[in-house]
């Protein structure tokens, strides 16, 4: 009899063991299991939900930017872009990153996996960078970019963050001064005031820095020239 109820005892081990496995849920070849990555999934629903959420507003409020002003600040920040990213090209992504991404609290180390990862060029970052900064509502350029490839302009953008426009292209136009080794980065970006203001002309010609007067100058940038200290 004793046989026999060693041979009970190990199917009831055996079951009991199972059960505990299938409670668990399987286990997947990365060694995660099926409830595990369901908890992780719905994590990540989770917060793309909310980053959703908290462009909502910005989004709603940038389909209102009117339209004479966004195409001027549109077309002027495409010129800026192609500059930058023509400099770096031409100098070489490490050597302007290293020189604009202190202006934004990066090293050029991350500011070089940034656009690896966004898949754009130096030059749309230093937009997304210089809107982000200026910004009272908390955004990262990644969500910037997000609204971008939605279809929205940059001047929408900086409409639906309540920046005036007629400083944008100023404030981007005095970084890319610094993206193109013509001023020192100080580590605060070209600022633009909050508040909607939107002038006859969507640019001007001179731009304030935090701590520091840009001043309005031709170069292959445009104005907002920082002076350097």
């Amino acid at each position: 009899m004793r046989p026999i109820h060693g041979v009970l005892l190990g199917g009831v081990l055996i079951l009991a063991t199972a059960g505990i496995a299938l409670a668990q849920g399987a286990v997947d070849a990365n060694g995660q299991s099926s409830t595990q990555a369901q908890l992780k999934a719905t994590t990540s629903a989770e917060a793309g939900a909310n980053a959703d959420a908290s462009l909502k507003p910005i989004r709603e409020r940038a389909m209102k930017t009117p339209a004479k002003s966004r195409a001027a600040v549109d077309k002027r920040l495409s010129e800026i872009s192609t500059q930058i990213s023509g400099e770096a090209n031409e100098k070489g992504d490490v050597l302007v990153a290293g020189r604009i991404a202190p202006e934004f609290g990066l090293t050029a180390e991350a500011l070089a996996a940034e656009k690896t990862k966004l898949d754009a060029g130096l030059g749309e970052l230093v937009i997304a960078h210089t809107l982000a900064a200026n910004s009272k509502t908390a955004v990262t350029a990644e969500q910037l970019f997000t609204l971008h490839r939605e279809g929205l302009g940059w001047g929408q953008i900086a409409y639906g963050l309540n920046l005036r426009l007629n400083e944008v292209a100023t404030a981007v136009a005095s970084e890319g001064s610094v993206a193109a080794g013509r001023a020192k980065a100080d580590g605060k970006p070209a600022m633009i005031h909050t508040g909607t203001r939107v002038a006859a002309g969507a640019t001007t010609n001179t731009g304030v820095r935090a701590g520091q007067t840009s001043v309005g100058t031709s170069s292959s940038l445009g104005v907002g020239v920082k002076t350097g200290k």
